[in-house]
């Protein structure tokens, strides 16, 4: 596990410093990996926005603790994806335009299992154990989504780097996914 978060450090300070800039000659990337940065960043995005909300609502200490790590975790990954971006010189994703963009799109946001903005609302007016059973209905199936997006991307992307961030979110996503599953079985 030590080593797992050491490698995804590396990887990130390696993004957020620029390191393996590539050129236009030397492009490693596809459609395919250049389509799932443009759209996991807004899908963490919401992620960021949902677990912004449970320290002042939510009851159980350990969704408190899980929506934290998920706020930092997601928070890093659209760095690391948008230096992935900006090294490959496309264009780097806006996280909060590019959700607004999703808001728009419901059958969009239904495929990658992104909450609607109803539900977003309804989410915000919550508390207690109101809200940490919300919380749960909501994230299960977003966490389920980005691991469909991550499946794919490392099934059908090019890039070797990209390959390895999304690795590495996959055993991140399926980890919380089982916290998740375990928490909201237990209320």
């Amino acid at each position: 596990m030590f080593l797992r978060k050491l490698s995804l450090l590396v990887v990130l300070l390696a993004g957020l410093l620029g390191a393996g800039t590539a050129s236009a000659a030397a492009q490693t990337y596809n459609d395919v990996d250049a389509e799932f940065t443009r759209m996991m960043i807004p899908h963490h995005y919401q992620a960021i926005l949902m677990s912004e909300l449970a320290p002042d609502r939510a009851a159980d200490p350990e969704l408190k603790s899980l929506a934290d790590r998920i706020h930092t975790e997601q928070g890093l990954e659209i760095r690391m994806m948008q230096g992935w971006q900006g090294r490959n010189g496309l264009p780097v994703t806006d996280p909060e335009a590019a959700y607004q963009d999703l808001l728009a799109k419901p059958e969009m946001l239904e495929q990658m299992g992104m909450a609607t903005a109803a539900e977003m609302d309804r989410l915000a007016t919550l508390s207690g154990a109101e809200f940490d059973r919300m919380f749960l209905d909501l994230m299960i199936p977003h966490h389920d989504g980005a691991v469909v997006m991550l499946r794919d991307v490392i099934l059908n992307g090019s890039d070797q780097e990209l390959n390895q961030m999304a690795q590495d979110m996959m055993s991140t996503q399926k980890a919380q996914l089982a916290i998740m599953r375990d928490m909201r079985e237990s209320m």
